[in-house]
């Protein structure tokens, strides 16, 4: 199987979006539902990724390809950026935001964050995500950092082996309360790996 692991392009965005949706366990359900009429979650945010500022651009991923169809992504940034700016003010409503205030808060400081990474589910257990965070190694240390950061579900045991057994440790639990459209019990973690 030869997947080719490269930066994202504008054309890839919807893909990007649809992977990114499938990783954030119901958060983007959550923060864009019924926001933009007509309009789904994935549209806004590939349409978001397609206008190309920094960090949520299609630019910030790595995408896994395979047989022209983009299989896998990983989406990083400084963990500075992972924050709520001017611009989420602006567009979500304040009890969204308040919702998810401790989750944008929590970061490594001075670490390279990985904000997402999806492999499609027909493609999964063959190694792609495993080189996807390889790759996303890399890209931090060619930016000048050797500590990445991540956030996911308390309760997402496969995940959080997945990442413990590429170095990751966990540092602080990060409360986020359960809701309908993101059902995951005892909120989140933070996690860190040296690189």
């Amino acid at each position: 199987m030869k997947v080719i692991y490269r930066q994202g392009r504008k054309e890839d965005s919807y893909r990007i979006s649809e992977l990114d949706y499938i990783a954030s366990g119901g958060a983007a359900e959550f923060l864009f539902h019924d926001l933009v009429p007509n309009t789904t979650p994935v549209q806004i945010v590939a349409y978001d990724l397609e206008q190309d500022h920094y960090p949520h651009t299609y630019r910030s991923a790595i995408v896994a390809e395979f047989d022209r169809q983009i299989i896998g992504m990983a989406l990083s940034y400084p963990a500075e950026l992972h924050c709520i700016n001017e611009q989420m003010q602006s567009f979500f409503p304040e009890d969204r935001l308040n919702h998810f205030r401790e989750f944008f808060s929590t970061r490594v400081e001075g670490s390279f964050y990985l904000d997402a990474i999806c492999v499609d589910e027909k493609y999964r257990s063959k190694g792609i995500g495993k080189e996807l965070l390889e790759h996303t190694k890399r890209k931090a240390l060619d930016e000048g950092y050797n500590v990445l950061s991540l956030i996911v579900f308390a309760d997402n045991a496969k995940a959080i082996n997945f990442y413990e057994k590429h170095g990751f440790v966990i540092v602080k639990p990060i409360e986020l309360k359960p809701h309908e459209l993101t059902p995951h019990e005892g909120g989140c973690v933070l996690m860190k790996a040296g690189i």
